[in-house]
């Protein structure tokens, strides 16, 4: 069995397009386990679980795309880290188009985890970051005590 890695710097993708990949790459013949996941806590556990943990995966951040394929062979594992690498293109470079028609710069608002505006920062995406915070930090009390003040 041949392991090949691939990792994307703050190369953010949205995850159920990274699943609908994945799937394709493990249907090629010869390849055993195939994932292109961001490297979330939760993905990384996945991956260990599937037995395709590195310690190269295990320095990356959730902002990072980490691609991994065992296959028969190295050469099988190449071309499907390619085929995997050539669907995240071209599904990139179709929804740029689609926006490129509309004639309009993408913007993001994020709400939540900054690894995911570094992530599209790093891509030239102009991003609003928005911090928010679980109110009453998630004291039902002080929280029914809030909804009463309304």
């Amino acid at each position: 069995m041949a392991l090949k890695i691939r990792i994307k710097h703050n190369y953010f993708q949205d995850a159920l397009r990274l699943m609908r990949i994945s799937k394709n790459a493990r249907e090629i013949e010869g390849v055993k386990k195939a994932v292109a996941v961001m490297a979330t806590d939760k993905a990384k556990y996945a991956i260990e679980d599937a037995g395709l943990m590195t310690a190269e995966i295990k320095e990356t951040s959730g902002s990072d795309l980490v691609i991994a394929v065992e296959a028969t062979s190295k050469e099988l594992a190449d071309q499907a880290i390619a085929q995997i690498e050539g669907l995240i293109s071209t599904d990139t470079a179709e929804s740029r188009t689609g926006s490129e028609i509309i004639g309009q710069e993408l913007k993001v608002v994020n709400i939540g985890l900054d690894i995911f505006k570094d992530a599209l920062e790093a891509q030239d995406v102009k991003v609003v970051q928005v911090d928010w915070e679980v109110p009453a930090k998630g004291d039902e009390k002080v929280i029914n005590i809030l909804k009463k003040m309304v």
